[in-house]
């Protein structure tokens, strides 16, 4: 596998930790927890992947990269069926589709490579001139980081987080309580009530 297609891997596998982590807030206990796991160990072996010259776990990272999609596909269905408004809001389509798109480009590259290396072809390309590298590692950076941020502006964390440049005095936390209540009383941030 040429160390260009090799470091898109690693972007994409990146890029979909960084959308699942973020997913996990607002999602429900049952979800959030293995949303969290999954988004760590996919973030984990996309860095892993930068520093080696072949792909760690392949094989397990083909199962890792497809099974979200089937279980996306099944809490959608499962949302449809029972009528759970509630299960079905969690499941917001641009954030899951688009970490879908990452997860596909991985196992799709990771089963393309497998065969190849079933078939006893040549797995090994020759190496990239400098140049090459650079031009297609910005590429792939700038790819994936153009899908991750609407990804994450689209979760409940990018929804409500503060926009850069606009921070006054009016977001400053007040606190609930009058002055004469002890430090440690709650504070209400300007804007995030229910949270």
């Amino acid at each position: 596998m040429s160390a260009i297609t090799r470091t898109w891997i690693a972007f994409a596998a990146v890029g979909t930790g960084l959308i699942h982590v973020a997913l996990v807030i607002g999602s429900p206990l049952a979800l959030g927890i293995p949303l969290a796991i999954l988004g760590v160990i996919e973030f984990g072996w996309g860095i892993l992947a930068f520093t080696r010259d072949e792909l760690p776990f392949a094989r397990a990272a083909m199962v890792l990269a497809v099974a979200p999609l089937l279980a996306w596909g099944l809490l959608v269905a499962a949302a449809s069926i029972l009528q759970t408004p509630a299960l079905g809001a969690v499941m917001d389509v641009v954030p899951w589709g688009i970490a879908a798109i990452f997860q596909l480009f991985v196992a799709g590259m990771l089963s393309r490579q497998a065969r190849r290396e079933r078939e006893g072809k040549r797995t090994t390309a020759p190496g990239a001139g400098a140049g090459r590298y650079l031009a297609a590692l910005m590429l792939g950076a700038l790819a994936v980081s153009a899908l991750t941020t609407p990804a994450l502006a689209a979760t409940e964390a990018g929804i409500y987080a503060q926009p850069h440049g606009e921070h006054d005095n009016s977001f400053t936390p007040q606190r609930d309580a009058p002055a004469d209540e002890p430090p440690d009383a709650p504070f209400t941030i300007p804007g995030h009530s229910g949270h």
